[in-house]
């Protein structure tokens, strides 16, 4: 609990913690979005993790928010622990947020990055 709280009064960590999704372990990157996702659902935590994200953006030289978690996403098909970490946090991301253009905005970001085509595609494979 201690610990959580620090993490939420320096922000800067939550940077750092965030850039570690660049580890190329696929188990550090579920553990990774596992706090992440903690983090947005605690009060204030939800603008911090987008910033974080958008601190990500910069660093990485990213296009768009987001991009290279998607990368990864459709690149670690074959680690289940990921994915099932990735779609939590997407998740909680885009349905933590009670302002519903806020969470259309979210989704778009989601779905102009491919989440919904991949989405579709897997289903269709498991038919």
């Amino acid at each position: 609990q201690s610990g959580f709280s620090l993490v939420m009064n320096h922000p800067a960590c939550v940077n750092e913690i965030t850039l570690s999704l660049n580890n190329k372990n696929p188990r550090t990157k579920a553990l990774v979005l596992e706090l992440l996702a903690a983090v947005c659902l605690v009060r204030g935590g939800h603008d911090i993790i987008l910033a974080a994200f958008d601190n990500f953006k910069e660093v990485c030289g990213e296009k768009n928010r987001f991009e290279k978690l998607m990368e990864y996403f459709r690149n670690e098909d074959s680690n289940i622990d990921f994915m099932v970490a990735c779609m939590q946090f997407i998740n909680i991301v885009v349905h933590s947020v009670e302002n519903m253009n806020f969470r259309v905005f979210l989704q778009y970001e989601f779905t102009h990055l491919g989440l919904d085509e991949y989405l579709e595609v897997g289903e269709a494979a498991l038919r």
